[in-house]
């Protein structure tokens, strides 16, 4: 977990924090859920208090956008959030659309998702393409979410606006208008930051701690999804040689099978394959992109074999020491 207590210059402003957090969370189901002020985060048990809080207005929500924005606003609280952005985004997963503020990047964007939401009932395609961009669009926004690169995901929001500038509008109708279809949390979309990827060490091939944490979220995430199948693929740095690399990556993505496995996700959900070198994140030596390119790439597939986003997570780099 990756939530670190602040300093104690906070502790002077608890009683105010703890107002600020305070503001209610609506989703299909009224209900207020107050989160721990950040400086009062001080023990495990609290911490568990909180995130349970979040799995309990997860089973509310009522559309896969709400359960979309409370993943959002946990990981925002997990991140070490001082607690307004998490409010925030609970408030929106009730919300029509969001707020003026997480308009500021990219107005044309979110104009875009505007005139979208009066076809969100057209095909599932659709209604999975604009909670996608409404997410990408908010983590663009937000240094906090957006990490390591917003502008990744400016760049990802720009790809889900070419696919639905594609959609044609529905054909004017004089029919009555049919009643919103409710959404269901079992598009992709729903899967709840779903990292890309985990890192290794220099010539290692063993978990480390930061890349098991990294695991448990995903299959803590896949346990709810049973329709979702998963490929790893296993890379190296481009030192060494092509046949010595084969080997390595294939050590390494059959350290994270045994490692989902051990964890209760099923065998029949995985594939794997290992690629050695031959497919680098980066061409450049430095140490980080060296780091870069040792690493286990996952890709997630629906039942429909539609692939999910995932997020370009990088907390558990392992760099060389110098």
């Amino acid at each position: 977990m990756r939530v670190i207590v602040s300093s104690t210059r906070w502790s002077a402003m608890l009683a105010l924090l703890t107002c600020a957090l305070s503001a209610p969370a609506t989703t299909g189901a009224q209900q207020t859920l107050q989160f721990t002020a950040r400086a009062a985060r001080l023990s495990d048990a609290v911490i568990a208090r909180d995130l349970a809080r979040f799995d309990s207005l997860m089973r509310v929500a009522s559309s896969a956008r709400s359960v979309a924005l409370v993943g959002l606003a946990r990981d925002a609280y997990e991140r070490n959030d001082d607690g307004l952005l998490t409010s925030r985004l609970l408030v929106m997963s009730g919300a029509s659309r969001a707020d003026a503020e997480a308009r500021g990047r990219r107005p044309d964007l979110w104009a875009l998702l505007d005139s979208v939401q009066q076809r969100r009932g057209t095909t599932a395609a659709v209604n999975d393409q604009a909670i996608a961009l409404e997410v990408a669009l908010l983590r663009a926004g937000s240094p906090l979410l957006g990490a390591p690169s917003c502008d990744q995901w400016e760049k990802t929001a720009m790809g889900i606006a070419r696919q639905l500038r594609a959609v044609p509008a529905p054909p004017p109708t004089k029919a009555p208008a049919a009643a919103p279809t409710v959404e269901r949390p079992s598009a992709p979309a729903t899967l709840r930051a779903v990292p890309s990827r985990v890192h290794f060490a220099f010539d290692k091939s063993t978990l480390a701690p930061t890349s098991r944490r990294v695991l448990d979220a995903l299959v803590d995430s896949l346990s709810q999804y049973s329709g979702v199948r998963m490929e790893l693929e296993g890379h190296t740095d481009p030192r060494g040689s092509n046949t010595y690399n084969a080997a390595l990556s294939t050590r390494r993505v059959e350290a994270v099978r045994a490692y989902l496995l051990q964890k209760g996700l099923a065998d029949t959900r995985i594939r794997t394959v290992a690629l050695g070198k031959s497919k680098p994140e980066t061409t450049e030596t430095d140490v980080t992109s060296h780091a870069r390119n040792r690493r286990v790439m996952f890709r997630f597939f629906d039942m429909q074999g539609r692939e999910i986003p995932t997020v370009g997570q990088l907390d558990d780099l392992q760099l060389e020491r110098r």
